[in-house]
């Protein structure tokens, strides 16, 4: 995860749609880098149980840290288990 945060903080771009366009970076930088790709998957790999409450530990350290909302709004989706899923998807083809 610890590759992860300071992705998003280097490449977040302000959206109007809840963090869709900042999760699609996410995926795409995540395609394009494979030690990115790869922790990334480890982190999305993990049952939820465990997933969820590191992310939401980031999540929490990006807002104390001020980054934008729409950063913060992608990460967090990736903690719930379909759109953990569905990145991984994303990110195994």
């Amino acid at each position: 995860m610890a590759g992860v945060l300071p992705w998003l903080a280097k490449h977040r771009r302000p959206s109007e749609g809840g963090g869709a366009d900042a999760l699609a970076a996410l995926i795409l930088a995540a395609r394009d880098d494979r030690e990115f790709r790869a922790r990334l998957l480890v982190l999305l790999r993990l049952p939820g149980a465990q997933r969820e409450p590191l992310i939401r530990t980031a999540v929490d350290e990006m807002r104390l840290r001020g980054e934008p909302a729409d950063a913060q709004c992608a990460f967090r989706r990736l903690s719930t288990d379909e759109g953990a899923r569905i990145a991984r998807e994303l990110l195994e083809r």
